[in-house]
């Protein structure tokens, strides 16, 4: 029998791809979750649930007992401070660690799903590695790398990986929904000039290649779908997708970051769109190369843009999302 797995933030985007997965290829899976979350995705599915929260260090001991493999996906996107990413990034990180720690040393690999973010934009349009000094320029990103540090701390301890991903997309997800309803609404803005995406299902492909090869502790790895986009590629895809129109133009800094204030400041609950957001979506280049993890781990993504996109935006238009 398969070694099981323990998907924090199990009923997430991410992490309900990775249940199904991991449930796909014969792995036990236990999902951790809050008492509040939607478990819409979860339905039907033959895991077990383990109600808990990252900042609720007693809650995690159940949730870590007789667990083989972590896949941590749990993690705060938008926030209204530092203090708040911190919370969930770093200390959240933290207390899961140090439960497996105490309640778990012999875990056979805890796999962290850290982002683009923490190591920061590309200069000259050369792709990141991950020698590459790490220059984050978000709190999120910041949050996101200390969280990576405690993680290559604890390598020393228990088996440890490091996923870093750009923007993810793929059915389920709600943060690329809002980009594409401009479109459907003839507006193209265009955001900065190059960037790296992954689709859902190459994301757990990589996953469980973390889980069943030979991999060096503490070892970081980048993963995309290998190709480097720019705005204007994203957008002529999803327009003949969605079968419009649109009128192009380059939203000015300054516009984006009034826009992203006012939305803060009267939007109910926390949006994406925020002023932190603002300094990771006004860098020119958001790129990654992915020949460590090629090499080293055998992955080979099988989505390109337009063949994700075609999934995704047929998904997001049968859910009346678009």
């Amino acid at each position: 029998m398969k070694g099981k797995v323990l998907v924090t933030g199990a009923n997430g985007f991410i992490g309900s791809h990775l249940v199904e997965g991991l449930l796909a290829r014969g792995y036990p899976v236990r999902g951790l979750v809050r008492k509040t979350s939607n478990l819409e995705y979860l339905t039907g599915l033959s895991l077990e649930l383990c109600y808990g929260e990252l900042t609720d260090r007693q809650s995690l001991y159940p949730a870590v007992k007789d667990i083989d493999y972590i896949f941590h996906t749990a993690g705060a996107t938008k926030a209204k401070n530092k203090e708040d990413y911190a919370k969930i990034n770093e200390k959240g990180t933290e207390n899961l660690l140090s439960v497996c720690l105490e309640q778990n040393p012999n875990l056979l690999r805890l796999v962290y799903f850290s982002s683009l973010a923490a190591a920061g934009p590309a200069d000259d349009e050369k792709p990141l590695s991950e020698t590459n000094e790490c220059r984050p320029v978000s709190l999120y990103g910041e949050t996101k790398l200390k969280a990576e540090q405690l993680v290559i701390e604890y390598s020393q301890k228990f088996p440890t990986v490091i996923l870093r991903l750009p923007t993810v997309y793929g059915p389920r997800d709600r943060e690329a929904l809002t980009y594409f309803k401009l479109l459907k609404k003839g507006i193209r803005p265009i955001l900065g000039d190059y960037f790296s995406v992954i689709f859902i299902k190459d994301v757990v492909t990589a996953a469980i290649l973390c889980l069943e090869k030979d991999i060096k502790s503490g070892e970081i790895f980048f993963v995309s779908d290998g190709n480097c986009y720019s705005f204007d590629e994203m957008a002529e895809i999803a327009e003949r997708l969605i079968g419009v129109k649109t009128f192009r133009f380059r939203v000015p800094k300054p516009m984006l970051r009034i826009y992203a204030f006012f939305l803060t400041k009267f939007a109910k609950g926390q949006s994406i769109i925020n002023p932190d957001k603002i300094k990771e979506l006004t860098q020119r280049c958001w790129t990654c190369n992915i020949n460590k993890i090629r090499d080293e781990l055998g992955f080979s993504p099988q989505f390109g843009l337009a063949e994700g996109l075609k999934l995704t935006i047929g998904w997001y238009k049968e859910r009346r999302w678009l």
